[in-house]
């Protein structure tokens, strides 16, 4: 299984819609575009696996990143260079259900290529802290700014192609069709597949997310228990950095899942990790296809374009995560050679070759950028501080499902 060369959840801004008022509901639906029969192509780029879109907010150009399991965010920097008003506040959770009170406010025009989207809503957020400061983005483009639109992904050759009508694209016939469904406050998009022969409801597509898909633990807690699912492994420790920092430590589990049913195709062998939630399927699942998302039809179409390659759980049976300027062991797979070796807080001082014991506020997004482990790695010597003492083990990547 490919990994992203840091285990980044990232970031998933959503407006909570299981208490967020009424009033924010509806102010989410705000919005237009200028346009009537448009339709353009766009290319995009990746940063650390999430898509980078070049967006003109009045008359300058700016990065976004799009993410449809969020809202419209700007940053602190842009939001005060725009000098937009505040509407309000509301919660706003991350990854882990950290939530903090941000302001919104509307953007008056949002440019993306060539195409206007007029009076759409945005929180406000810090992005100087942690990962998201290495990223160098000014804002997200959510599903809330999206849903006015047809969005066409061709992640292969990194272009997107935004119409207001699906019959201007070039759609085969035997693409793969399901019916979307749309939140009720940010209209992220969701929907129905078939895990192992059981109906899961709500499977979020979420964009912004670049690690491995995630299964509910309600959905596998019942399929492990009628044996559908009997092949996984558990571990413990932090799964990733949300926007507000680390979540909980907690036990959690990667699962192999035989058969995912999406329409009527069939995906076979999916490594999922396990999360508290909604299942999410998120870019490193739709990178296999063409992807076309459409909110006023409330349907997505797929054409398939390669097969999938994360059907193995090949690992070293540790995480590695930055926090401030250190990294640390934060997440330790049972029964592994790591978990023989290494203890959740050990402070890792080096990897092979490359140092991480001298990170600074100058250097810390070169190494962030680069990776704490390189993609092809099969072996590696790790030197650790633990209580004081430093200690050095060897590991190897090994197949763990």
């Amino acid at each position: 299984m490919k990994h992203t060369k840091l285990l980044f959840s990232l970031i998933v801004l959503t407006l909570l819609t299981s208490c967020a008022s009424s009033k924010i509901i509806k102010t989410l639906k705000q919005g237009n575009i200028v346009q009537e029969d448009f339709k353009t192509t766009i290319p995009f780029e990746y940063r650390k696996g999430l898509i980078i879109l070049k967006v003109t907010i009045e008359n300058e150009t700016y990065d976004f990143i799009l993410d449809t399991g969020a809202s419209n965010v700007l940053s602190k920097e842009l939001a005060e260079k725009l000098n937009v008003k505040s509407l309000g506040s509301e919660n706003v959770t991350d990854i882990h259900k950290t939530s903090q009170l941000l302001n919104y406010t509307k953007i008056g025009n949002i440019e993306i290529g060539g195409i206007n989207f007029q009076n759409t809503i945005a929180a406000i957020s810090d992005f100087n802290s942690g990962e998201l400061a290495c990223l160098n983005a000014d804002g997200f483009i959510g599903s809330n700014l999206m849903r006015f639109a047809v969005w066409d992904f061709d992640f292969k050759n990194q272009l997107i192609t935004i119409t207001d009508n699906e019959q201007k694209l070039n759609i085969p016939s035997d693409a793969i069709e399901s019916k979307m469904f749309i939140g009720t406050a940010s209209s992220v998009p969701s929907i129905i597949s078939y895990i192992n022969g059981d109906k899961a409801l709500n499977n979020l597509i979420d964009l912004g997310n670049n690690s491995t898909p995630h299964l509910s633990y309600l959905n596998f807690v019942k399929q492990k228990e009628s044996n559908k699912i009997t092949k996984y492994i558990a571990g413990s420790g932090y799964s990733g950095i949300g926007m507000y920092g680390k979540g909980e430590k907690k036990n959690e589990y990667s699962a192999k899942i035989d058969e995912i049913k999406i329409g009527d195709h069939i995906i076979k062998n999916k490594i999922m990790r396990v999360k508290n939630g909604k299942t999410n399927l998120g870019l490193l699942f739709f990178k296999n296809y063409r992807l076309i998302l459409n909110w006023k039809a409330k349907n997505i179409k797929m054409v398939q374009e390669s097969t999938s390659n994360n059907t193995e759980l090949n690992h070293f049976g540790f995480n590695p995560n930055f926090n401030k300027n250190k990294v640390f062991v934060d997440f330790i797979y049972n029964d592994t050679a790591a978990s023989k070796l290494l203890q959740i807080g050990d402070q890792i001082l080096q990897i092979n070759n490359i140092d991480y014991s001298k990170i600074t506020n100058e250097n810390k997004c070169d190494y962030f950028n680069d990776g704490i482990i390189s993609k092809g790695t099969a072996e590696i010597t790790i030197k650790i501080l633990r209580n004081e003492e430093e200690l050095e083990f060897q590991l190897k990547k090994v197949r763990l499902l």
